[in-house]
């Protein structure tokens, strides 16, 4: 009896024996299949059959057992298809290709990995439909196939899983519309990208049934029809972007509003119209907000500017129940409704100019003079890229002349005169130079600098400005040298003022033969003929 115990139980253990050893050889075989299918592998002489597959570059096994349970090839620079004999790991539960030269589709015996928890494919370049064998993968938490070249609709397949925590699907070709039911059983689900497909349609209302949301990212689609307001509901969503999708009607949803962990705010370039809801301006944890090329972006930019005035008049009408075009000062386009002017000049404001001032992408004319404006000008200024016009003088502007002026295409008559442009910096008065880049400005026509505190040489590139006709350098102390050569290739010149500038040298020859110069006034300088 004890014999044939023994015989039965050292029967099992060689049972037990042959089926590891062919479990680790049906694992190791799927990945010589792999290997087989890569054109171009770099780590090639590793994955050798005479080592355990444990052991191979980007493999890891369980504990317990030696089968694979994790694949992470990511950045290896293959190329190549993926064997359908990698569906035979049936033990894995992370799978990363990501970043690599893979083609073709991603074939259907990856079904079989029923315990496949996280498939990173992105960046790569697979094409055909997003497989529908995904939704029956029922432990997948995470799946990413960005940056490839998958056509076709949405499956509802992937939204059929309810473990699933993250779907990054963005920079394909998708079309089609999303489910409408897409949130119905994936309660769970935290991102979920779709950014630079077609998809079009609406965005579904059901949405807010996604209930777990942190990041959703629908920019650069063809997505139509009104914000649902049900977004409002989604209370842990921290992320939203759903820019650049020109069939959006109407404007932003109060409910947005409600957003209270919300971070992060992108709808650019998405043709919303009517008012910016007030409500967005009170979620605490807002800290990006970007409405560039809206309508409503315009009103946006105005009520921050307005939030930096520390001084107002009390006829001052620029009331969030009133259309900007109505807005005492501010003038719109008669085709698009945008900002294309502001004239403040005169209205005794004070404090600082604010940065989203630069998100007015449709002004040409800028007129902020003869007020208390202080502090320095914002780099954001230099998105004012149709600006035509621009009046800041007799303020008490601080700071360098910004080398940002030169990025204004447009700018056709710039006055900066009867301004402080200095820095108090340890209790030393530092004066900063005319930027030589000012040449840039091409289309100049206008330059009033006078009544500055400018110091170093007139820069010799001003000489470019082939269109200038009018000039206003007076009354700057701090200048070095005298007036450089160049300035006598100003052929269009009519009116030069640099008197009371301390200049010294000998005015240039040049200067006489501009046959287009009436008004020349250099009093107050050591020059000499």
């Amino acid at each position: 009896m004890e014999s044939l115990m023994f015989s039965f139980a050292r029967s099992i253990l060689l049972l037990s024996s042959f089926t590891l050893s062919f479990d680790s050889s049906t694992d190791q075989n799927a990945l010589v299949s792999l290997k087989n299918s890569i054109i171009s592998h770099p780590y090639a002489s590793n994955w050798s059959q005479n080592t355990s597959v444990c052991d191979w570059i980007g493999v890891s096994c369980g504990l317990k057992h030696p089968r694979v349970t994790s694949l992470n090839l990511s950045g290896f620079g293959l190329s190549g298809t993926i064997a359908p004999h990698l569906g035979n790991l049936t033990f894995l539960r992370y799978l990363d290709i990501s970043s690599n030269s893979f083609t073709g589709s991603l074939p259907s015996e990856l079904s079989k990995l029923r315990r496949l928890k996280v498939m990173n494919a992105g960046i790569n370049s697979f094409t055909g439909e997003i497989p529908t064998w995904l939704g029956s993968l029922p432990q997948l938490e995470a799946l990413n196939l960005y940056s490839n070249q998958l056509s076709g609709s949405i499956q509802h397949a992937i939204f059929n899983v309810s473990s699933i925590r993250e779907i990054e699907i963005g920079n394909n070709s998708l079309s089609g519309m999303l489910p409408s039911d897409m949130c119905n059983n994936t309660p769970n689900i935290k991102i979920l990208s779709l950014e630079q497909n077609q998809i079009g349609g609406e965005i579904p209302s059901n949405i807010w049934k996604c209930t777990h949301l942190e990041m959703l990212s629908l920019s650069y689609n063809n997505f139509s029809g009104n914000i649902p307001r049900e977004i409002g509901r989604l209370a842990f969503l921290s992320n939203m972007s759903l820019g650049y999708n020109n069939g959006f009607g109407g404007g932003v949803p109060q409910e947005i509003g409600n957003l209270t962990r919300l971070e992060i705010l992108s709808i650019d370039g998405a043709s919303l119209t009517g008012d910016f809801p007030s409500s967005v301006f009170n979620i605490s944890s807002l800290r990006v907000l970007s409405l560039s090329h809206n309508s409503l972006s315009d009103k946006y930019a105005l009520t921050s500017f307005k939030n930096s005035i520390t001084s107002l008049p009390y006829a001052f009408n620029w009331s969030q129940n009133t259309s900007v075009c109505d807005w005492t000062g501010v003038s719109c386009g008669l085709k698009h409704g945008r900002v294309t002017a502001l004239n403040l000049s005169g209205y005794g404001l004070a404090g600082t100019v604010a940065p989203h001032l630069g998100n007015l992408t449709f002004l040409r004319y800028l007129d902020i003079s003869s007020n208390s404006f202080a502090g320095i000008l914002p780099f954001e200024l230099s998105k004012l890229r149709r600006l035509k016009v621009m009046n800041m003088g007799m303020n008490s502007f601080t700071g360098e002349i910004p080398t940002w002026f030169g990025s204004l295409p447009q700018l056709e008559e710039l006055y900066l005169f009867n301004n402080t442009f200095v820095e108090i910096l340890e209790l030393e008065i530092i004066a900063y130079q005319i930027p030589p880049n000012i040449w840039k400005c091409k289309r100049l026509e206008t330059l009033s600098l006078s009544y500055n505190n400018f110091n170093g040489n007139i820069p010799r590139e001003i000489g470019r400005l082939r269109v200038l006709r009018e000039m206003y350098l007076g009354y700057v102390d701090g200048f070095q040298g005298g007036i450089p050569i160049e300035i006598g290739n100003l052929s269009r010149l009519e009116i030069l003022h640099i008197d009371h500038a301390s200049l010294t040298g000998d005015i240039p020859s040049s200067i006489f033969n501009i046959s287009s110069l009436r008004v020349l006034n250099l009093v107050q300088n050591n020059l000499s003929d």
